[in-house]
């Protein structure tokens, strides 16, 4: 029974362990110098996130992590791909998809 009981629990902390979660310190509002504002938050399980400028919305989906990098699935398109991050004190850097340019965030919440 002890070898069972040891067995599930090996097996279920392996699998938390597993899977990388998106940064606490990412979630949040943050603004970049093009005008847009990125809102990183929780619903449910998932880490959602919807991008907007003062007009419309520019993007929405959710965020999972994959070996560091922000692996990103959009509702609004079929689009799927790979951001790196990095997140300092009060700024983010994310690449922009398919670029070797990156956004600037600086939180405002």
């Amino acid at each position: 029974m002890k070898k069972l009981i040891f067995l599930f629990t090996l097996v279920v902390s392996s699998l938390a362990f597993g899977q990388e979660e998106v940064p606490y310190d990412a979630l949040g509002a943050w603004y970049n110098l093009d005008g847009e504002v990125l809102i990183i938050s929780r619903k449910a399980e998932k880490i959602v996130f919807v991008r907007k400028n003062a007009t419309k919305i520019l993007a929405t989906g959710e965020i999972t992590m994959d070996n560091g990098d922000m692996h990103i699935n959009r509702y609004d398109t079929t689009d799927a791909y790979r951001l790196g991050l990095f997140i300092g004190n009060e700024t983010m850097v994310i690449t922009r998809p398919n670029s070797i340019r990156a956004w600037l965030w600086t939180r405002i919440q």
